[in-house]
């Protein structure tokens, strides 16, 4: 073994390794950021809704509802920066409400006004925003973190988008999808339960 490469890995055993200090999610960066939506199911589940019920509308709406949702949850991800407390229930509340709400919006399909859809994901994205906003201040590069969740966000969206695209092509991949959103409704009831 080479003399330098033996020195180096010797030296790594008394170097204290920054990720030996933090749990699972480690809030280092970028891989904490993508994992804050996407390891949370109350989170996963309202961003593959937010990308279904685009799909669902179609149109224009495939793409401005999904970029609406990351525009404000990136603006309360900032507020949520800068929010100094240490108990969220009506954060929480707010997105245990967008499961539900998104769940019903998926079965019901496109009987729900598109202004209102946006209404709704922006309030949505607000309140997510500020969940991962809150999240930030523990993270060692909060700029790495929080391009991070706006990366995870919108990969959950596509993959939304991309379902709702394909299910909406055959009677019974329709009726799974409407299923689906039964079951991400009811989940949020769940989660609200558990709440009180």
């Amino acid at each position: 073994m080479n003399k330098n490469i033996f020195i180096f890995l010797a030296c790594l055993l008394f170097y204290p390794l920054p990720v030996f200090a933090h749990n699972f999610t480690g809030m280092v960066g970028f891989y904490d950021g993508i994992s804050h939506p996407v390891l949370g199911l109350d989170h996963f589940l309202a961003m593959i809704s937010v990308g279904i019920v685009s799909a669902q509308i179609g149109g224009r709406a495939i793409w401005t509802v999904p970029t609406t949702f990351v525009s404000i949850m990136t603006i309360g991800g900032f507020f949520g920066f800068f929010l100094i407390i240490d108990e969220f229930y009506f954060v929480e509340i707010g997105i245990i409400f967008s499961v539900i709400l998104l769940g019903f919006a998926i079965t019901i399909e496109k009987n729900i006004p598109k202004n209102l859809i946006m209404l709704f994901v922006g309030i949505f994205g607000l309140f997510h925003g500020i969940a991962h906003g809150i999240e930030v201040p523990a993270a060692a590069n909060p700029l790495l973190f929080v391009l991070g969740f706006i990366c995870g966000t919108t990969a959950l969206h596509i993959f939304g988008v991309g379902i709702g695209y394909f299910s909406i092509k055959t009677t019974l991949s329709l009726i799974l999808l409407r299923v689906t959103g039964v079951l991400f409704a009811a989940y949020g009831f769940y989660l609200f339960n558990l709440m009180f």
